[in-house]
């Protein structure tokens, strides 16, 4: 596990027109969460929301012997990073009578998921129908709801602090100094590192599914396996003139993180972006084969050591 000290991930996200996670609007109207960039405005979904639908995606894939644990009523975990997958990879606070609070930094890193094409030219409205029951011989009635839904290319990523999977920081005042030390064997380490990794393939407890299906999981995606801990290949992806990815920019960035990583990937399905020909030749010409995101992930998998 110590070969990489971080594993990243970026990727798109072409969805059809759906509300995958609802701002604060009136109780007739479920808005879409949005953020301003130069006076326009874009969806997106929270960091919060994303590391829920990665959470269930790691939670359906549970296997015997594996264990991941509930929160209480009051938010709190279980806090025992060798038994919980849960609270080894997403952190924790938790109290503990007479001590005080438990923290640990979650080694895992999740992006909110960003619309990169304007909201009000990919935007509509949804008319939802909620009916009451009413007592017998009364007229049944309901509510009109509308759903603000719209399409867009949405660009998430991950961050895995591979050191600090399955290990606590250890402290020692008196020489005022921090290590590492292991919690878990190599093995269970790696093990919970690719079922991050096969989530990604899985993505599907988003909210509003039961009216407004689609799939959220990668369309472009590029993972380095790094020997340095570092968030840079966040930045690859920025789309121009609606649908291009930056071609300038994909090359910058590649060109800084292959500077300190061990292998980089990149896996994209048609359709997505309009210069796919172009975003291929320049990654090819790094030296990278161009895969499918699936594919990709998988190789992933079995490189993590």
């Amino acid at each position: 596990m110590n070969e990489f000290k971080g594993l990243n991930i970026v990727w798109l996200s072409e969805t059809d027109l759906t509300n995958l996670n609802a701002g604060e609007g009136e109780s007739n109207f479920i808005d879409v969460k949005k953020f301003k960039k130069d006076s326009i405005e874009y969806p997106y979904v929270s960091g919060q929301a994303m590391r829920f639908y990665l959470k269930e995606a790691m939670r359906r894939s549970l296997e015997d012997g594996e264990y991941m644990c509930i929160p209480d009523d009051q938010g709190e975990t279980c806090g025992d990073i060798k038994k919980c997958i849960m609270c080894d990879l997403f952190g924790f606070m938790t109290t503990e009578k007479g001590k005080g609070a438990k923290t640990r930094v979650s080694p895992i890193k999740v992006s909110p998921a960003i619309g990169l094409l304007p909201f009000d030219e990919n935007a509509n409205v949804d008319f939802l129908t909620r009916r009451h029951r009413v007592s017998e011989g009364a007229k049944m009635e309901g509510d009109i709801v509308n759903v603000e839904i719209g399409t867009n290319i949405y660009k998430g990523g991950i961050s895995i602090d591979m050191v600090r999977v399955g290990s606590n920081e250890k402290v020692d005042d008196d020489k005022r100094t921090v290590s590492i030390e292991n919690v878990l064997d190599a093995s269970e380490k790696k093990k919970r590192v690719k079922k991050t990794l096969e989530a990604l393939k899985y993505l599907s407890d988003y909210s509003k599914q039961a009216r407004l299906l689609t799939d959220f999981s990668p369309d472009v995606i590029a993972i380095s396996l790094q020997n340095k801990y570092s968030h840079r290949l966040q930045k690859l992806f920025e789309l121009n003139n609606g649908r291009e990815i930056n071609i300038q920019r994909l090359n910058e960035i590649l060109d800084d993180v292959s500077s300190y990583s061990d292998k980089i990937l990149f896996g994209m399905i048609s359709g997505v972006v309009k210069n796919e020909a172009e975003v291929k030749k320049a990654v090819e010409a790094k030296g990278i084969i161009v895969k499918t995101p699936s594919e990709v992930i998988n190789e992933a998998i079995n490189l993590v050591k």
